[in-house]
C-alpha cells in the first residue's frame, strides 16, 4: 500500500542532483561557528522549529508567550498555557532525541519502536486536555495514549488512512523498505519520501504531522546535515499551502502503466521529494546569508546601538556616555564567533573602567544577550528573541517584535 518508497530510476536522476547540491551547501554552512554559539543558535532554532511545526497544525503560541515559557513563566490563561507547554515539549523532545538519532543506525530510524518513541516522548509531557481525540465535527472520541498505535479509523481531508488492524504490518513493511540505502544521496531521497509515507500511514489517532516532521528532522540530524543551524520546518510552514498540495498529490493512486509499479503514484512522490529538497536547500542558503560573518559584526554594532540608546533607557542609560557602541558591538560579535570568552577579555574590549564594564556585563546578562554557567564564570553568547530583528532579520519575522520581557508579570504564574 505504501509502494513505491522511491520514484522510478529516471525520476531519481534530477533528485540526486538536488541532493548533491544540498550536501554542498551544507558543507559551506556548518564550519566557522563556535560550539557555544552553535548551542545558543540551537536553542533559538528549536524554539523556531516548535513554533513553525505547531503553526502548521494551527496550534502555535505567540513568540512572546513562548519566550516567557522558556523562563518557566506560564500564562494563567489555560489555552495559552496549553500551547506554551506543547511548544516546550517539542523543544525538549528535539533536544533529547537528536544525540540518539545521530548515534543510532540508519535502519533503526524506521522501526515502529522509534516512531512510537517520538510520539510517546512528545505527548507524555502534555496534560490530558492536549491528548483529547475529536472527530471531524469536533466531537470528543476519547483520550490518546502516548506512543500507542491507533485503534480507530481516521480520515484527514481527502485521505482515508489505512484501517487500524493492518498498522503493525504496514509499519513492519515501512521499516523493511527504508532500512537499506546504497548511499548518502539515496538516504536523502528516502528522508524526503518517508516524510510523506509516514504521514500517509497515519499510525496514531492524532499528532501524526508533528511526529512525521520530527522524524524527518531527526533523519537529517543523523545524516550530519543540520548541525543545529537549520531545519526544513521553517520552510514547510512558510509554504504550507504548497506543502499540503505536495502531500495530497503524492497520496494519489498510480495513474497508469508508466507511473511506477506500486500502489501509489511514482510521479507524485518524485514531485514531493523535489519540493522537500527545494525547501531544505532554501533554508540552508538562507542561514548561510544570516550567518555571513563579514556582515554579522555590523549587525551586532546595530544591536549595541539599540541596547545603549533604546532598551538602555533602563539599566544601561547610566553607562551609555561611557561606552562606545561600536566597541560593545564588536565585543558581542567576537563572543558569538568564539563561543566563549573570559570576563576579563570582554571587559578589555569595552575599553572602559572595570566598574562600568562589570555593570554592563551584569545588564547584558539580565537581557540574556550574554550568559554564564556561574556568577564569575566565562561568558557565552545569548540570543533573546528581541535581538533577532538586528542580528538575523527575516529568520523568524513573527518573533522580531518581542521586547525584553520583565522579570515577572501579574498575568503569569
Amino acid at each position: 500500500m505504501i509502494e513505491p518508497v522511491l520514484p522510478m530510476e529516471a525520476e531519481q536522476l534530477p533528485l540526486m542532483e538536488a541532493a548533491a547540491d544540498l550536501r554542498t551547501e551544507v558543507a559551506h554552512l556548518l564550519p566557522g561557528i563556535g560550539a557555544s554559539s552553535r548551542a545558543a543558535l540551537a536553542l533559538l532554532l528549536r524554539a523556531m522549529n516548535s513554533y513553525y511545526s505547531n503553526k502548521i497544525e494551527g496550534q502555535h503560541t505567540y513568540p512572546a508567550d513562548l519566550e516567557l515559557a522558556l523562563q518557566q513563566q506560564f500564562s494563567a490563561d489555560q489555552e495559552v498555557r496549553r500551547r506554551q507547554e506543547l511548544a516546550i515539549a517539542h523543544m525538549d523532545v528535539e533536544k533529547l532525541l537528536e544525540p540518539e538519532a545521530s548515534a543510532m543506525e540508519w535502519g533503526a530510524h524506521f522501526s515502529v519502536a522509534w516512531v512510537q518513541r517520538i510520539h510517546r516522548e512528545l505527548y507524555q509531557r502534555l496534560g490530558e486536555e492536549s491528548r483529547v481525540i475529536v472527530d471531524k465535527d469536533g466531537k470528543r472520541r476519547g483520550i490518546m495514549l502516548p506512543g500507542e498505535l491507533r485503534t480507530i479509523n481516521v480520515k484527514v481531508g481527502h485521505h482515508e488512512a489505512p484501517p487500524p488492524e493492518i498498522l503493525p504490518e504496514l509499519m513492519t513493511h515501512f521499516e523493511s523498505r527504508y532500512r537499506n540505502a546504497p548511499g548518502e544521496s539515496t538516504k536523502l531521497l528516502m528522508a524526503g519520501s518517508s516524510l510523506h509515507r509516514l504521514s500517509w500511514i497515519h499510525p496514531f489517532p492524532d499528532g501524526n504531522g508533528r511526529v512525521s516532521r520530527l522524524h524527518n528532522h531527526l533523519l537529517l540530524s543523523h545524516l550530519g546535515l543540520t548541525g543545529g543551524l537549520w531545519s526544513p520546518l521553517r520552510g514547510l510552514a512558510r509554504q504550507q499551502k504548497d506543502y499540503y498540495a505536495a502531500l495530497s498529490a503524492a497520496d494519489l493512486p498510480r495513474r497508469n502503466d508508466v507511473d511506477g509499479r506500486g500502489n501509489l503514484t511514482s510521479k507524485g512522490l518524485a514531485d514531493f521529494i523535489e519540493f522537500w529538497l527545494k525547501v531544505c536547500l532554501d533554508q540552508v542558503r538562507f542561514m548561510e546569508q544570516m550567518l555571513a560573518l563579514d556582515s554579522l559584526q555590523q549587525r551586532y554594532v546595530a544591536l549595541a546601538l539599540q541596547v545603549l540608546y533604546d532598551y538602555g533607557r533602563g539599566p544601561l542609560l547610566h553607562h551609555r556616555s561611557k561606552l562606545d557602541p561600536e566597541k560593545l558591538g564588536r565585543a558581542l560579535h567576537r563572543l558569538f564567533v568564539e563561543g566563549r570568552l573570559e570576563r576579563g577579555e570582554l571587559k578589555a574590549m569595552l575599553e572602559t573602567s572595570d566598574r562600568t564594564a562589570t555593570r554592563v556585563i551584569a545588564n547584558l546578562m539580565a537581557q540574556r544577550l550574554v550568559t554564564s554557567p556561574s556568577r564569575l564564570g566565562a561568558l557565552e553568547p545569548g540570543l533573546p528573541f528581541f535581538s533577532l530583528k538586528y542580528l538575523f532579520p527575516g529568520l523568524w519575522p513573527e518573533a522580531e517584535g518581542v521586547m525584553t520581557p520583565p522579570p515577572s508579570s501579574d498575568r503569569h504564574v
